[in-house]
């Protein structure tokens, strides 16, 4: 197993030339992959009376995204009919919600998914948050180029016409992808200058200057960013999170707040986002399905064991007990395995 994560941590993606973060995924291209033969066991999963869910999640939740393109041309090619529409019409609540979310890229999910937080009456402040604050400058990017395909809208325009106030300067901020790339250089003048910067317009003085902070943690690196909340502690009696939670409320301190938690650790956020999914009676499965989702592919294996290491118990078996039937097998299967 040892050696399967380190090959799993490896797997690089690049974008444009550029080396990414590494991903460490719990869905992976499966090898001797047969997508006609897919699709034929899809079409008879889906023809079957009573609909044979187990087999159409068996073989969706262990396929790479690039692998159920390829079974839904094939799936095209022998039903004379799209894999999507056939799904819609075969299955029904979380699982639909789950199995629909797999047959689009990561960077889909994510633009469909913040579409809907804004789309209609009323807007889904903590989806919004959750996907804009905890996406890396070159996911960002790839939202922003997909959303405007998918909706022939621009996302920017799309935050601005549904949030206000400073949550919306700090989400457009965000939005616009201006954050430095991480330099080999450390600048400790600059850590120093910061750290200061940040408590001299929150913690220091009566009422926030919110557009420092909304500047330096939308523009600085992630690197940068947490040596200077490290040495923002010798200016400030609290600590970065404890001075948001002074100085700003609603949905900009949960904003500040899931910056900070994702800088520090962002594997460890998604962990606890998780927890606390599942910690009501109820598991609030939209969340669940979206962080599994959206993380399978990026670096679910990694929000895994955060997860056990700070809930003292496994991802697998918290899911086991707070959610049932074939959802739960799909949320399973997508996880990985147990730790």
């Amino acid at each position: 197993m040892a050696l399967v994560s380190e090959f799993l941590g490896q797997l690089t993606l690049s974008y444009g030339g550029q080396e990414a973060e590494p991903t460490y995924p719990t869905v992976v291209p499966v090898r001797d992959f047969d997508p006609a033969k897919d699709a034929a066991r899809l079409e008879t999963a889906i023809k079957t009376k009573g609909v044979d869910e187990q087999t159409i999640i068996d073989i969706l939740t262990r396929r790479s995204y690039t692998q159920r393109r390829e079974i839904a041309f094939e799936y095209e090619r022998i039903a004379k009919k799209d894999l999507i529409t056939a799904l819609k019409g075969a299955l029904s609540g979380s699982l639909e919600a789950l199995i629909l979310g797999l047959m689009k890229s990561t960077s889909q999910y994510d633009a469909s998914e913040l579409r809907a937080s804004m789309k209609g009456l009323g807007t889904d402040e903590e989806t919004l948050i959750e996907i804009v604050c905890s996406r890396s400058n070159e996911e960002l990017v790839e939202i922003k180029k997909v959303y405007k395909e998918m909706f022939k809208k621009e996302l920017d325009k799309d935050v601005a016409g549904d949030t206000s106030g400073d949550f919306a300067k700090l989400l457009l901020a965000l939005v616009q992808t201006k954050r430095d790339e991480p330099s080999n250089v450390v600048d400790y003048e600059k850590i120093d200058e910061d750290a200061r910067s940040l408590y001299e317009a929150g913690v220091k003085r009566k009422g926030t200057d919110v557009a420092t902070w909304i500047s330096i943690m939308s523009k600085r690196s992630v690197p940068h960013l947490q040596k200077v909340f490290e040495r923002y502690k010798s200016y400030s009696p609290y600590d970065m999170k404890e001075s948001i939670r002074k100085e700003v409320k609603g949905d900009l301190e949960k904003s500040f707040l899931t910056l900070v938690e994702c800088f520090e650790n962002k594997q460890l956020y998604f962990a606890n986002r998780l927890s606390d999914a599942m910690k009501s009676k109820g598991a609030k499965e939209k969340v669940l399905t979206r962080i599994i989702v959206s993380r399978c592919e990026v670096d679910l294996m990694k929000i895994r064991s955060e997860f056990k290491k700070h809930q003292k118990k496994s991802l697998y078996q918290t899911i086991t007990e707070h959610t049932k039937g074939d959802y739960q097998n799909a949320l399973l299967s997508l996880c990985g395995g147990d730790d």
